[in-house]
């Protein structure tokens, strides 16, 4: 096993999250409160970013931002759908309209936040989630 990777609790390879957002500033706030949630989190400033990184490291959650640079939220998340389909995805955006939430999960968010939202309201979605996969397996 390689020292790099990081275990939970029971043995298995730990929950990781990728976060996608282009401010580097609610990037870092994320990764902080999730890390001390216990989950890997893994960052990435767009989508093109967000894609490399997807091919390099095995992650389980995909919280992107909607509107960034080179690759959008909604594009991000065809792609991974595409390359990736057992990757939960949550969209998180200031710009959101009902329409918007529509066509996020049509095609393919798992979940969606409209900005400002208490963080603590993103943890409990992230906890659900790993919390009901563990139950399945």
């Amino acid at each position: 096993m390689s020292t790099t990777t990081a275990l939970s609790h029971n043995g298995d390879a730990a929950d990781t999250v990728l976060i996608v957002e282009d401010d580097a500033a609610t990037r870092r706030l994320y990764k902080f409160l999730l890390a001390n949630g216990g989950y890997v989190v893994l960052e990435a400033e767009d989508g093109v970013a967000a894609m490399e990184t997807l091919a390099r490291h095995r992650c389980d959650l995909v919280i992107t931002d909607m509107n960034m640079p080179r690759m959008d939220g909604m594009e991000l998340i065809r792609t991974i759908r595409r390359d990736y389909d057992n990757i939960y995805v949550i969209l998180i955006t200031a710009f959101g309209t009902p329409d918007t939430q529509k066509q996020a999960m049509r095609i393919g968010a798992n979940d969606y936040l409209a900005k400002p939202f208490d963080f603590e309201e993103l943890e409990r979605r992230v906890r659900t989630y790993f919390q009901g996969r563990a139950r399945s397996v």
